[in-house]
């Protein structure tokens, strides 16, 4: 994770925080292009339905964050839509606030995307690893959606 410090300052990650079901989450603010009310892209994926197994969801994203296919530079085709719920903050958050997964949590996570967790006014916030929700994709074409353009 790219860390942003000043002279006398703290390090600092800058993350994009959001609901997955009744959990917050966040990723690094470097991966993520844009934010739309409404999928765009012709790939797009349920934060939801990526991160928990059976991939039930109560109610349809409410956000779509814009992400590149990591393996790909700038190509407009390369980039897919994640659908998240609830509120989007963009926060810098110190990067010694950042814990990677206990061992135990490890081992039985359902996603790899899974990498750490943190604590945003006391809440705690499953930290993942866009490049590895990217993985997802490309493993399970079933959970890529067809964006429909009406």
């Amino acid at each position: 994770m790219p860390l942003h410090h000043g002279h006398h300052e703290q390090a600092q990650v800058a993350l994009v925080l959001f609901c997955v079901g009744p959990y917050r989450a966040a990723l690094e603010a470097c991966h993520v292009l844009a934010m739309t009310d409404h999928p765009t892209t012709l790939r797009t994926a349920n934060a939801q339905t990526l991160l928990f197994e059976g991939g039930d969801h109560d109610s349809p994203p409410s956000r779509w964050l814009t992400l590149r296919d990591t393996q790909t530079t700038s190509d407009h085709q390369h980039i897919w839509q994640l659908g998240v719920s609830g509120d989007i903050t963009l926060q810098q958050l110190p990067a010694n606030t950042l814990y990677p997964l206990p061992k135990l949590l490890l081992s039985r996570r359902f996603s790899t995307a899974l990498c750490g967790l943190t604590f945003d006014q006391q809440q705690l916030v499953l930290l993942l690893d866009a490049r590895q929700l990217n993985s997802s994709l490309s493993q399970d074409p079933a959970i890529i959606q067809p964006t429909t353009n009406s």
